[in-house]
């Protein structure tokens, strides 16, 4: 790895009702979320994500698949905008010089007959919520091999 790929990433995130993959081109670095997240109060403070999410309980707390809604892909924006700033951060670490990533997103379900303008402008909002200076969407069905592929390559085949 030269010494500018330490602090540039091109990220693949794969959005589903059961997972949320977010991985690294080339390098094979990956976080697997389960798509919950457990918020606290009118606030909505954030308690956990993940499998971690799915099991809190209590009065005051909501635990909320962003992802699940039955008709559309998206039901809670904010919570999604939050679940993808965790794993964009637990996958890139928490080091302060890492340059903002140009991010792939990649809807692996509810995409029959394409994507329409919304909800790929719901997408790009939510990667440039999570961080990201440049962002794709790749609405075709078959699922990108991140390291077989690069994020320019991907941009090629998606702006030709």
């Amino acid at each position: 790895m030269s010494f500018l790929q330490k602090f540039k990433r091109d990220l693949l995130v794969e959005l589903s009702v059961k997972q949320l993959s977010v991985e690294v081109f080339g390098a094979g670095e990956r976080v697997v979320l389960s798509p919950y997240i457990a918020i606290e109060g009118k606030k909505k403070n954030v308690l956990a994500v993940g499998d971690n999410a799915k099991h809190l309980s209590g009065s005051n707390i909501t635990v909320i698949n962003p992802f699940d809604h039955k008709r559309s892909f998206v039901g809670d924006f904010a919570c999604a905008e939050k679940l993808l700033q965790y794993a964009v951060r637990e996958v890139l670490g928490h080091n302060k010089f890492v340059l903002s990533p140009r991010i792939v997103m990649h809807q692996l379900e509810k995409v029959d007959g394409g994507l329409t303008d919304i909800e790929e402008r719901v997408l790009k909002e939510l990667a440039m919520g999570a961080g990201a200076r440049e962002v794709l969407v790749h609405h075709y069905p078959a699922r990108v091999n991140a390291q077989q592929t690069s994020y320019t390559a991907l941009k090629k085949q998606l702006c030709s």
